[in-house]
């Protein structure tokens, strides 16, 4: 489980992991009727509890998917499969910053939350049935990425997804909260 209350120092000596959030709206252009994706990426670490602590926002991106999403579930799976790029490059960038500095990094999977349930049971099972067949070849690198140990996608709610910020308009009160849960205030 992913403790989205911010903190804002690290604890000595203790590994550094990249904690990622994706979502993605449903054919939200209305000219192109294309989805855009988002993910946020904070840096973290395992408290005694071996609960993931976010401890300051390091990366976001939100893009226009570059094809027409036949479904939401492909729609976040092609989010899915751009975060997981995203998450490998950061943490490839960590390694080589941390290379001769007394920073340890997290060597396990980056956990990624996502609010989807249909994709991550897609993710894990990499079987393609009736309803998932029509996704692109090139999106199921996710899956063999988590077999890899690579990544690890989650549920999250979509109350605590901070990736939402990114996807949709938000009514004020809850942009804030996901300001908050980035650590952005």
């Amino acid at each position: 489980m992913v403790n989205t209350r911010p903190h804002n120092s690290l604890p000595h000596n203790t590994p550094i992991n990249i904690i990622g959030y994706m979502d993605s709206d449903w054919a939200g252009n209305s000219t192109t009727r294309k989805s855009v994706g988002g993910c946020v990426f904070s840096l973290g670490h395992t408290n005694a509890s071996k609960e993931l602590i976010m401890a300051g926002l390091i990366h976001w991106q939100a893009k226009s998917q570059s094809i027409v999403a036949l479904s939401m579930l492909e729609a976040e799976y092609i989010a899915c499969s751009h975060t997981t790029w995203e998450s490998l490059w950061l943490k490839r960038m960590m390694k080589e910053a941390a290379q001769g500095m007394a920073v340890k990094i997290y060597d396990g999977p980056v956990p990624i939350g996502c609010d989807n349930q249909g994709v991550i049971k897609l993710i894990a099972s990499g079987i393609v049935r009736q309803k998932s067949k029509h996704i692109d070849v090139k999106y199921h690198h996710v899956h063999d990425e988590q077999m890899k140990g690579s990544v690890k996608f989650q549920y999250v709610t979509s109350a605590s997804n901070p990736a939402d910020l990114l996807t949709k308009p938000v009514a004020a009160p809850r942009h804030q909260q996901l300001l908050q849960l980035t650590g952005l205030t």
